[in-house]
């Protein structure tokens, strides 16, 4: 939460703004309107979500190509990142589930399992695309540092606007995906996206000898 409000790593000057980059990619990028949210540290922007992610995209590959199949259980809680897949032809699959890619950032939209952070950053799939269960978001930018895209997911910050805008009967709550592309979100220059995940990564390494020497 500290990472994605600008306060874990300091800023650099010299970075390029973020606005920039956006812009380079997506000439008709328009920022949203921050006065209702906190000041923005140098060269970050806001956004929605929709704006940078391409949400729940579609594979298009020949029947017999082996892929992979990633069920929710086979996707860990927390912060991990890890997950499995089985090998399936994709002509079994490409009905009725959904769509991933390696680089793309699956999140669980059901309760509980949102909440527990079933997230992950997909990578090392068979031919470097799968499918899985319909309970994911499936999120894929040009933008954004994907392992920083995975904390943003993973953060108090956007887990709490999922919840308040569940729908659905008791256990069968999910967020929409109407709800998650309107999440507006603090976009850091790239280099300090980078930096972000460098930090995060080696206080999580600190963590786990601590844990390990329990």
């Amino acid at each position: 939460d500290l990472a994605i409000h600008g306060k874990l790593v300091p800023q650099d000057p010299n970075d390029e703004p973020a606005i920039e980059l956006l812009k380079r990619i997506n000439p008709d990028f328009t920022p949203c309107d921050n006065g209702h949210y906190p000041q923005l540290p140098d060269g970050w922007c806001y956004s929605t979500i929709k704006e940078v992610f391409i949400i729940n995209p579609r594979n298009k590959v020949d029947d017999d190509v082996e892929v992979g199949f990633v069920p929710m259980a086979n996707i860990t809680d927390g912060y991990n990142n890890t997950f499995k897949y089985e090998k399936k032809r994709w002509g079994k699959i490409k009905t009725g589930f959904t769509h991933f890619a390696d680089g793309d950032i699956a999140v669980a939209k059901i309760s509980p399992c949102l909440e527990n952070r079933k997230s992950v950053v997909l990578k090392g799939l068979p031919n470097g695309i799968g499918a899985g269960t319909t309970e994911l978001h499936v999120f894929r930018s040009q933008f954004m540092d994907i392992q920083y895209g995975l904390y943003f997911f993973k953060s108090d910050y956007f887990i709490s606007q999922c919840v308040g805008s569940f729908n659905g009967v008791v256990g069968q709550q999910r967020v929409s995906k109407n709800i998650i592309e309107d999440i507006i979100i603090a976009i850091p220059p790239i280099n300090e996206q980078k930096r972000i995940v460098y930090t995060i990564s080696k206080i999580f390494a600190q963590l786990d000898i601590i844990m390990g020497s329990l």
